[in-house]
């Protein structure tokens, strides 16, 4: 749900609330809404990362809310789309997703066990504001459309990164030990001392392929059927209840 309330816009909200309150008295009801609530993110973040607009869900939206009332696992009759540009779509985010997309690899920590805070901002690694002459034959323009990679963001509490400002990462580390999110913990560990543009793409191709992964585990996990073991739904019982009525086995 943290995850979610950073979606660009709420549409997410009308089916989260629909499910909640059709399927919240249901055996397993915990374990269902989870998988539900991974699929929504999945199918959400993909689409806006390809197509970053208000409406590219809207009407998805409302079949959606229409399905979640016939049954515990709707169906997401999404319309379909090209993921060939995906990957990169993901490396270079819309603004929009991107703290969406930081909550993501945030909780996937085994360390991080607890919601992160109320306060936080998206760090740059490597400083938006850097010395002319840190870079030898990179232009201006290609160091600004680096740092605004994937790669190259953290999840960062607020008073830690006005102390951090636009240091560099040698001097960065420092402050990221003393986070308590742990994905920002674990990078002042990094034996690197000058966060760079090849850290960078590095890190990335990393975030991508994790990602990737997860958003398709989730869906897969979805679908698969185990998820749709919850037994009959009241209207299923209702129907057997008459066929036993009528003698029927």
């Amino acid at each position: 749900l943290d995850i979610l309330a950073s979606y660009p816009n709420e549409f997410w909200k009308y089916p989260v609330v629909i499910y909640y309150m059709k399927h919240r008295s249901e055996e397993r009801f915990d374990q269902y809404f989870l998988r539900f609530l991974r699929k929504l993110i999945a199918e959400l973040l993909t689409r806006y990362l390809l197509a970053p607009t208000i409406n590219a869900v809207k009407s998805d939206i409302l079949k959606l809310n229409v399905a979640i009332v016939h049954a515990t696992q709707p169906d997401f009759n999404f319309k379909e789309m090209s993921m060939s540009a995906l990957p990169s779509a993901i490396r270079i985010p819309n603004r929009n997703v991107v703290r969406m997309m930081l909550k993501i690899i945030a909780y996937q920590e085994p360390k991080q066990t607890a919601l992160l805070p109320e306060t936080w901002e998206i760090e740059h690694i490597f400083p938006q504001k850097w010395r002319n002459n840190y870079f030898v034959d990179v232009s201006d323009e290609t160091v600004k459309e680096k740092i605004e990679h994937i790669g190259n963001k953290i999840p960062f509490e607020k008073r830690l990164n006005i102390v951090a400002g636009n240091g560099y990462f040698g001097k960065k580390k420092d402050m990221y030990k003393e986070s308590q999110i742990a994905v920002t913990k674990t990078l002042s560990q990094s034996s690197v001392e000058e966060w760079g543009l090849d850290d960078i793409t590095e890190r990335d191709i990393h975030i991508s392929e994790k990602l990737l992964k997860l958003l398709e585990t989730w869906s897969t996990e979805y679908n698969s059927k185990e998820a749709s073991t919850s037994g009959p739904t009241p209207e299923q019982l209702e129907m057997i209840r008459r066929f036993r009525a009528n003698g029927w086995v």
